[in-house]
């Protein structure tokens, strides 16, 4: 008899071999593999499957027989004591940044689990180096690792990390990694083909405006569909454009229409429009990525692309709380205000 998922052993975790055999059967409890009066492997067993010693292994029986979550029968074994070690699912999310959209998708996510669920916050700064270094202290002391994978320097490097998470333990939010492998969960856009759609789907205020400059900031963070998308719309419709890493003020005139990503750019359109006496929504369009509450009232309403993070929180702990391994669009949406 074996533990279902050995991979979450860590044989270089900064989290103690027994914790983590603790965790593992706590774990498996948790989701049914081993149920109530049932025999759970034994300490030799254990011991030869992960390639521990038995001083190890018996110390995490031990601390299990004291939490009273297994019992131990002199001659047959050591039994499970309980149908749930705990009544809740132990989450970690791993979020690229704090900001306001993000704070919608985490606040969706935490409210949907609930009771349900002790949930772990952790900010990775877009640096592989900071997850690894969360994963190494934490692989192992959570039913699920939640994950949000936008970073400056992804690598294979950054796909070993990833699959060191059994699949059905993982979930990304946000965005896909194309190259992992496996049943796992996730909530995800597609930024090209959403993109490319909602521009076309604005067409009719978009074409009163004569050139489209999209404000790209440097940083292999954001994805390049989104500047894929915005060439083949131009394209396709015959609109004179420009991609630019920076505002320039020098180059604004009367019918561009600014498509931006950082909320920086935005208050630098907007600061120069108000004192160049540029009417925004009539001179120069604007149209801003990912909603928040502020751009909801500044200027009467920032248009803006963007999916619903508070549907995208709420769907990926229900793929926690159901169980289920999918993979879900979250679709991009335009808002229409008056910048527009």
């Amino acid at each position: 008899m074996a533990l279902l998922d050995d991979t979450l052993i860590q044989g270089d975790s900064k989290v103690p071999k027994y914790q983590q055999v603790i965790e593992l059967i706590k774990s498996d409890i948790e989701q049914g593999i081993f149920k109530r009066g049932e025999r759970i492997p034994s300490i030799n067993e254990t011991s030869e499957d992960f390639y521990l010693s038995r001083d190890t292994v018996e110390k995490a029986y031990n601390k299990l027989r004291e939490q009273g979550i297994v019992v131990s029968v002199p001659g047959k074994g050591y039994y499970v004591n309980c149908d749930q070690p705990t009544h809740k699912v132990r989450v970690l999310l791993a979020i690229n940044k704090i900001s306001a959209h993000k704070k919608m998708i985490v606040n969706a996510f935490v409210e949907t689990l609930g009771e349900n669920a002790i949930v772990e916050t952790f900010v990775h700064h877009y640096s592989t180096e900071k997850l690894e270094r969360i994963l190494a202290e934490n692989l192992g002391k959570y039913n699920y690792y939640a994950i949000i994978p936008c970073f400056k320097d992804f690598s294979e490097k950054t796909q070993a990390i990833f699959e060191k998470i059994p699949a059905d333990k993982l979930l990304l939010i946000d965005k896909d990694v194309d190259s992992l492998k496996g049943n796992y969960k996730a909530v995800c856009e597609n930024f090209e083909q959403d993109t490319y759609r909602v521009l076309v789907s604005a067409l009719d205020v978009i074409s009163k405006y004569e050139k489209i400059c999209f404000i790209f900031p440097d940083g292999k963070q954001y994805r390049p569909e989104l500047i894929t998308s915005f060439k083949r719309f131009c394209v396709d419709y015959h609109f004179d454009y420009c991609i630019t890493n920076v505002f320039d003020p020098s180059c604004v005139k009367s019918k561009d229409l600014y498509l931006m990503i950082e909320d920086d750019d935005l208050v630098n359109v907007i600061k120069h429009c108000k004192n160049h006496q540029l009417q925004i929504g009539l001179d120069v369009g604007i149209l801003s990525y990912n909603d928040t509450p502020l751009k909801e009232v500044l200027h009467d309403g920032i248009a803006v692309i963007s999916t619903d993070f508070q549907k995208m929180g709420e769907a990926a702990a229900r793929l926690i709380l159901e169980k289920r391994n999918e993979k879900i669009h979250n679709p991009f949406y335009l808002i229409r205000r008056p910048s527009l």
